[in-house]
């Protein structure tokens, strides 16, 4: 009875080792990131140190839509971190995420998230041009503000841009025009816009590479980036289109399958001030946050009244390849 007892005791006690082991054991995140590394690696690296949590991290890769929503479903990840409205928007289509009200929703404005919550931005930016201050000198031009200025004369051949396919400001040309003018208006621009000859790269690093080493005048880019590099090299110029903008909203959404309790801390954590801080102090001032928007007077003054294109998104993603192939026809 006695040799019973102890054989009963030690199991009992090796049970308990066993579940203590388990409960110390770190939980993982997975993350599938559209950002920039530098970016991406100091928000999953602070999380991890803040939350104990192990943070594993992928980019999503480059180009068409579709194969990078078959890495996304096929890689099980818990949360994808820096997509846009439009891929959401076909992301939720095809039943790829999840909702979830962050704790601190009430700083989103309705227009910078999806109405269920399936997706939630985190900055704005908007369609800025970069230029090249020496080409601009040999041709004898200002440095462009406007759409229309990119039908100069001088300029045939000299702008650059991403394909259009692969989104981005460039996407974003196209569809402010669009909805801002109508379909007539629109369609005639870009008649006068691809007999100017542009230059479409892989990337919009691609096209800023184009423009800084004096190949190309005028890139289509975001207009933080080009903010950026003009501050670090004084032959680039930056400029806010003036003549039909977008906000260009950058988010972060929880994908079915996730680990719900990992996925909305981060998410949470995202949308945090610390966050915000974080990035400012390792370089990153010119992002505008979605929660400040409606009091950022910094931005109010950058922006002034600009006209701005409200998405329609089941028709800017729904219908993407048709708009594309349209604009490009235009003659």
């Amino acid at each position: 009875m006695k040799a019973i007892l102890i054989t009963l005791l030690a199991a009992l006690l090796l049970c308990s080792g066993c579940g203590s082991g388990g409960e110390n054991q770190q939980k993982t995140i997975r993350l599938c990131s559209s950002l920039s590394e530098t970016m991406t690696d100091i928000l999953a690296e602070d999380f991890a140190r803040q939350q104990n949590v192990k943070v594993e991290v992928s980019y999503l890769p480059t180009g068409d839509l579709a194969k990078r929503l078959n890495f996304l479903r096929d890689g099980k990840f818990d949360l994808w971190l820096g997509g846009t409205p439009e891929e959401y928007y076909l992301a939720s289509e095809q039943k790829m995420l999840r909702s979830y009200r962050p704790k601190e929703a009430y700083k989103v404005p309705a227009e910078m998230r999806e109405n269920q919550w399936r997706w939630t931005g985190l900055y704005v930016d908007y369609i800025g041009f970069l230029s090249n201050r020496g080409r601009l000198r040999d041709l004898g031009l200002y440095a462009p503000e406007t759409w229309n200025e990119l039908l100069k004369p001088e300029l045939f051949e000299e702008t650059v841009l991403a394909d259009f396919k692969n989104g981005g400001r460039s996407y974003g040309m196209l569809t402010s025009i669009w909805q801002l003018r109508g379909e007539e208006q629109a369609l005639a621009y870009a008649a006068s816009f691809n007999s100017q000859r542009p230059f479409y790269t892989a990337s919009e690093w691609d096209a800023i590479e184009e423009v800084r080493s004096g190949r190309k005048t005028v890139a289509v880019v975001s207009l933080s980036v080009a903010l950026q590099l003009e501050r670090q090299n004084r032959e680039l110029f930056a400029t806010l289109v003036k003549d039909g903008n977008k906000n260009c909203i950058t988010g972060a959404a929880i994908l079915q399958g996730a680990h719900l309790e990992e996925a909305q801390a981060f998410m949470d954590y995202l949308l945090s001030e610390h966050s915000r801080d974080l990035l400012a102090s390792k370089g990153y001032p010119l992002l505008w946050r979605v929660s400040d928007y409606a009091h950022d007077d910094g931005r109010k003054m950058m922006i002034g009244n600009l006209q701005l294109a409200v998405d329609d998104l089941s028709w800017t993603a729904g219908q993407k390849s048709a708009i594309i192939q349209q604009w490009l026809n235009a003659q």
